[in-house]
């Protein structure tokens, strides 16, 4: 029903006094939420920053009941909870084993060394062309 306060779609109704709320929750809670997670990629791994979105969920779950604003979750909760936290230790320990550390330090100096003589012959080239171009 369309009830404002327990109807199935009742926040659906028009009122002013709840506009206010939805735009406030839909911008700080997405918009600013999701802008954390992005920034917070800089400084740590994709696969725990996605692993703690993952997360979420149980965690605020746990601290509604903590808090007492919500009761704890049902069995089919708790099986859901279980399957996304299994999932979860499955990707971070395959993760674990494919990951290889490479110094790759060697290669980037090898590489700067041939740019800078590649450089060095190309200007080289070009003012012996021009010193041959003058003269002639």
């Amino acid at each position: 029903s369309f009830h404002p306060n327990v109807g199935l779609v009742g926040w659906m109704n028009p009122e002013l006094d709840r506009l206010p709320l939805e735009l406030y929750s839909a911008i700080v809670c997405n918009v600013v939420g999701t802008a954390g997670y992005i920034a917070i990629m800089k400084y740590f791994d994709p696969v725990v920053v996605s692993m703690v979105m993952l997360m979420e969920p149980i965690v605020a779950s746990f601290m509604g009941a903590a808090v007492g604003v919500s009761s704890l979750p049902g069995w089919i909760t708790w099986a859901g909870d279980a399957v996304v936290v299994l999932g979860s230790a499955m990707v971070i320990s395959s993760g674990a084993k494919k990951t290889e550390s490479i110094d790759a330090t060697d290669a980037l100096h090898n590489f700067e060394r041939e740019v800078d003589s590649i450089r060095g012959s190309t200007s080289t080239k070009t003012s012996l062309t021009l010193k041959s171009s003058l003269l002639s």
